[in-house]
Formats: structure tokens, C-alpha cells, sequence
């Protein structure tokens, strides 16, 4: 394993826009009224006490290749790989967990609890806008990180999504300090807090044109209700 660090990414919480926040509030096709444009803006002001943005990485060479479409680590453990990432030239790969802690979501819980359900799922929603940025944050300092080393990034792809195996979160969860940032997985390998992140990401000596996207880009819901509305007729997957 090459690399390490922890980071503290509080800037993000400036950077939620309205639109992003009342998207995952009340669909793609949602009108922000007057009225809820004030509400969202309270609510991204709220939870910049809320929550504390942080994350982990681990960079670690690539030993070789493995059949069935994965690669072993120098230290021996397997990562499979969604069949478009299978690529000869990977040298690295990055395994990244963000967190924006807990208080947003206890905060949700209290407020649901008192019958505040519009409050909570806005609230909730806040979140939801936040670890997207956070995931952006971090895909952009491996940009760079890895350009250092003469290499470039693959797409992201996260356990549980899109049909990769829910069960190599554990493998996620060995090679990252999870514990420095406070995040842990519950017997269902589900991320505690919930406000949290993971991804793997793969670097390798070919050329590659990928570019910061929204998740969206890659996702295959296509009939998700939270899809960034540009997005719903021209998707084109690259796997």
C-alpha cells in the first residue's frame, strides 16, 4: 500500500445548491415554490452544524490480474471488478469511505419522531447533496494525486450500486482507516452513519477522457425519480 491520508472537507457545505438539495427532496421534476426555496435555504444553513465532512483513502499497487475479471493487491487481496473496468494496465487502485458523521441523521430521526416529516426528509435531502459533493471533492484530489504518478483515473464504482457486489464493502473496509473517520458497517454490510460514502476507483497508465460527472452518468436506473433531468433521455453507458 502506497498511500494514505485523512481529510477534512468542511468547504463542501458552502457549496450545496438549492436546486441539488430540492431534487433529492421531491424528484427530478420537483418546482421549488418561493416559499420552499426559503425553507431550503434555511435547512443548508442548519446543517452546516450538523455535520462534520470527512474522508479516508488508501492507494495500493496492483499486483496482478486474476481470472473472472478482478485484480490482487501486493498484499493478497482479491477486488473484483464490474467487467468495463477490466483493464491490464491498472497499477492502482484507490479505496475511498466519506462521511458527513452523524448528527444530520439523529437530527432526522428526532424530527421525525416529533411528526416533522416534511422537516426531516429536507433535512434528509441536504445530506443526500453533501456527500454527492464530497464524492466529487474526492474523485478530483485522486485526479490529481494519481497525475503525480503518471496516471489516469477510472470511473468510480461503489458496492451495492449498480450490480457490484454489496460484499466487497468488507474488502473496502479492510484496506481503509475507517476507523479515523468514525464509520463502521453494521452486519449487513451497510455503512454507519448512513451519511457515508465508498468507492473504489481504479488508475492506470492508459489514456482515458473521463471527466468529473454526476453519479447519474453512470447509473442504470434509468427510471429513478432523483435523476438530473439532462440526463434521463441521453444516457449512454460506457460498459
Amino acid at each position: 500500500m502506497t498511500s494514505s491520508s485523512r481529510f477534512d472537507f468542511t468547504a463542501i457545505k458552502k457549496n450545496v445548491s438549492l436546486e441539488a438539495v430540492a431534487r433529492y427532496f421531491g424528484g427530478s421534476g420537483y418546482k421549488i415554490s418561493a416559499k420552499t426555496r426559503v425553507r431550503i435555504a434555511q435547512s443548508i444553513e442548519a446543517a452546516f452544524d450538523l455535520t462534520v465532512p470527512r474522508a479516508v483513502h488508501q492507494l495500493f499497487r496492483i499486483g496482478r490480474t486474476t481470472r473472472g475479471g478482478g485484480v490482487r493487491s501486493e498484499n493478497g487481496l482479491d477486488l473484483k471488478l464490474p467487467f468495463c473496468f477490466t483493464d491490464s494496465e491498472i497499477r492502482l487502485a484507490a479505496a475511498v469511505i466519506g462521511t458527513l458523521g452523524d448528527g444530520l441523521e439523529k437530527h432526522c430521526r428526532e424530527l421525525a419522531k416529533k411528526g416533522e416529516i416534511y422537516t426531516s426528509t429536507l433535512f434528509d435531502a441536504v445530506g443526500t447533496a453533501m456527500l454527492d459533493l464530497l464524492s466529487e471533492e474526492m474523485f478530483k484530489m485522486l485526479q490529481r494525486e494519481c497525475s503525480g504518478e503518471g496516471l489516469t483515473v477510472g470511473k468510480r464504482f461503489a458496492p451495492g450500486i449498480n450490480g457490484y457486489p454489496l460484499e466487497q464493502q468488507r474488502l473496502l473496509f479492510q484496506l481503509v482507516d475507517h476507523k479515523a473517520i468514525g464509520v463502521f458497517l453494521n452486519s449487513s454490510a451497510v455503512m454507519v452513519p448512513t451519511k457515508s460514502i465508498s468507492f473504489f476507483l481504479t488508475m492506470t497508465e492508459a489514456a482515458s477522457d473521463v471527466e468529473v460527472d454526476h453519479k447519474c452518468s453512470e447509473c442504470k436506473m434509468f427510471r429513478c425519480q432523483f435523476r438530473i433531468n439532462s440526463l434521463q433521455q441521453s444516457m449512454v453507458l460506457t460498459c
